[in-house]
């Protein structure tokens, strides 16, 4: 707990000084300006066609985007391929598990893992992190809704598709820049099954080891919370504690487990204010499509400069998604504030239940 403190303290004066370096001009401003037009050509081709979920497309359409053209296919192409084979693989596994509450566990402990491990150790890691994102999602919209989870499944890999693409084709749009290089991480895990059995691999990699056991626990046992509170809405919760576990590797071989903690803060933190934002706008000045395409487009520009500034990326990241998905709900005016709510509770929940995992297996820092 003294680590989640230490990561919730210094973003105030953190966020304030983002706020103040916002550029009208510039680099900052100007992959600012591409990602607000990723996002609304995004939402208005997934409308054009009648998809369901609007916001996983202006998700994609913000997440993807990169300085160039190249950058962004590759980082699309690892998306879709993720979210398909996710959805694949939870599509043939669902069934099994929709009515047997044991089977789910394990089935999501199992991908949960695989999902890290990889997303940790391979420089596919943006797949394999919609891979097991995806599978874990599809698993348990068929707990809440077996009948609809082919519909979930289909939906999402088009809309992910939908926004891929548009990010690609605004990237064309503009020149290449130099952008920012992708860290990719060391390939410790190249498929080899005789590693597992390889005690010097092993024990070099332990703490990895560990770190995704703890990950794929804290989702694995999401189950046990949704039974008890009588939560609907599951999906949240289960991104919340896979998706905070996706630190650098080396963060986990050196032990620097305050980055899970800040990972923690700033989505909690970054979610409630693009909510809030959304929410301040909608009250003050309605639902009417201009309104809400200005706020969209401003709450992006504004996200995407605090993701690419110096101090607390990840909050804005979780800024601009938060906002996405309390604005962005279907080509109709908004009508309901639940999704915005529903996505911070779930990752106030997932958050928890990390916490809570962490507490009864110790993360032990070194000193």
């Amino acid at each position: 707990m003294p680590l989640l403190i230490s990561a919730l303290r210094p973003i105030p004066r953190a966020l304030v000084r983002e706020l103040k370096s916002l550029e009208l001009r510039g680099p900052r401003a100007r992959e600012a300006a591409k990602r607000v037009l990723s996002v609304l050509v995004a939402v208005a081709t997934s409308s054009v066609l009648n998809l369901d979920d609007l916001s996983w497309a202006a998700f994609s359409g913000y997440m993807v985007m990169r300085g160039s053209v190249a950058e962004t296919f590759q980082r699309g192409l690892m998306r879709i391929v993720g979210t398909a084979g996710g959805a694949l693989l939870g599509l043939l596994l669902a069934p099994g598990t929709a009515n047997d509450p044991l089977l789910l566990m394990v089935f999501l402990f199992i991908v949960s893992w695989i999902g890290t491990f990889q997303s940790l150790t391979t420089n596919y890691s943006y797949a394999w992190l919609f891979f097991g994102l995806t599978a874990g999602m599809v698993t348990t919209e068929a707990l809440a809704s077996p009948d609809a989870v082919v519909h979930f499944a289909a939906t999402r890999v088009a809309e992910i598709t939908v926004g891929t693409c548009m990010s690609l084709f605004v990237a064309s749009l503009y020149s290449d820049t130099a952008g920012r290089r992708e860290r990719h991480a060391n390939v410790l895990w190249c498929g080899r099954l005789h590693d597992v059995l390889n005690e010097n691999w092993l024990r070099e990699h332990w703490l990895l080891l560990e770190h995704c056991t703890r990950a794929a626990l804290a989702v694995a046992l999401l189950p046990l919370i949704w039974r008890w509170f009588g939560i609907e809405d599951f999906s949240q919760t289960a991104i919340t504690s896979y998706v905070i576990m996706i630190v650098p590797s080396a963060a986990v071989g050196d032990r620097r487990y305050a980055t899970i903690y800040e990972r923690i803060a700033h989505r909690t933190l970054g979610c409630l204010f693009g909510s809030a934002f959304a929410l301040v706008s909608i009250g003050l000045f309605g639902t009417g499509l201009p309104v809400t395409v200005l706020t969209l487009a401003a709450g992006v520009w504004v996200g995407c400069q605090i993701q690419t500034g110096r101090e607390i990326n990840y909050l804005g990241t979780q800024f601009t998604l938060g906002l996405l998905v309390t604005l962005v709900q279907g080509p109709a005016p908004i009508t309901d504030i639940t999704p915005g709510l529903e996505r911070f509770v779930g990752i106030a929940i997932g958050s928890a239940m990390l916490c809570m995992t962490t507490c009864l297996w110790p993360l032990v820092q070194d000193k």
